[in-house]
């Protein structure tokens, strides 16, 4: 009589793997989150060959390719301590807002566009929303000639951001416009199993996609070769934190999810929960506002 194995679903599917990529959703600041899953995925051996990311999600992505791991939590406090208004800003950037310049200081330094074009960094996949017609595209770091405007293009939402970037003559914003999952992109660059962080808590619904499809289910067979980690609850993290405090707190939440759903662990930690804030509201707000628009547009003859 065969046995059946105790090794949890998720972690067999990664150990099977030939070819494992890592997507990373956006979420801002609760992208923090992804720090400890990179961390521990690092730690376990699943080193993820190729990653395709979007938004926030772009940032932690570079430092996978690059190689500078190590020093993500360095990254994110050293973008967090940035004062991040400038009245004097809507002169130059027609913005209170100092995102770019804060990106512009910290990528330099902990990323590198050098490291980038080495022959020995990882693919990184960025996922950007064309604005004159608002359709999805994916450009690789290591190609790119300017790999921060690539970042900051993905991560163009006014009036954090303005200006949007321009890459080979277009002009380019939010990749979550399109596609916040891009999963997809991962197994047609022949990944055989997938682990896709989002920041959407289980208790809150299915995943974000996009306004569309703002409960996305998985189909097959993507999803048997799909390893999901996200928060149990809602994270107890606002879209622009930068309390280095919470962001740590986000992060160590990530690495313990991360063991959970891949060694089958159980940690109450995880079991936090969060009230909606006055900006998550009026985001929240916004996207069923994108919802029902689009809704209204397609029924429309």
């Amino acid at each position: 009589m065969a046995m059946e194995s105790d090794t949890p679903p998720a972690l067999e599917i990664l150990r099977s793997a030939r070819k494992v990529g890592l997507v990373l959703s956006g979420g801002a600041s609760r992208c923090a989150f992804q720090v400890g899953v990179i961390e521990v995925l690092t730690e376990l051996g699943f080193e993820p060959d190729l990653s395709v990311a979007i938004s926030g999600g772009a940032w932690n992505a570079a430092a996978v390719s690059a190689g500078t791991v190590s020093r993500l939590r360095l990254y994110w406090r050293a973008f967090g301590r940035m004062p991040r208004f400038d009245i004097r800003n809507l002169l130059r950037g027609h913005s209170p807002y100092r995102f770019p310049e804060m990106h512009r200081r910290t990528f330099s330094r902990y990323v590198g566009a050098e490291r980038l074009h080495r022959p020995e960094a990882r693919p990184a996949f960025i996922g950007v929303t064309r604005l004159r017609d608002r359709q999805g595209t994916f450009f690789d770091l290591r190609t790119v000639e300017d790999p921060l405007a690539l970042c900051l293009a993905s991560n163009y939402v006014p009036p954090f951001y303005t200006h949007a970037p321009r890459i080979d003559g277009e002009r380019y914003g939010d990749g979550g416009r399109a596609d916040n999952l891009p999963y997809e992109k991962a197994f047609a660059e022949e990944c055989d199993a997938v682990v896709l962080v989002t920041m959407k808590g289980e208790s809150e619904g299915g995943l974000y996609r996009n306004p569309r499809e703002p409960d996305h289910v998985i189909p097959s067979p993507y999803r048997e070769r799909t390893v999901v980690i996200r928060p149990r609850h809602r994270l107890p993290c606002e879209f622009t934190e930068n309390r280095w405090e919470m962001l740590r707190s986000t992060m160590d939440l990530g690495r313990l999810r991360t063991r959970e759903v891949i060694l089958g662990e159980y940690h109450p930690e995880t079991e936090v929960r969060a009230e909606l804030g006055a900006l998550d509201l009026f985001i929240r707000r916004l996207l069923m506002t994108r919802v029902v628009a689009s809704s209204t547009r397609r029924r429309s003859p």
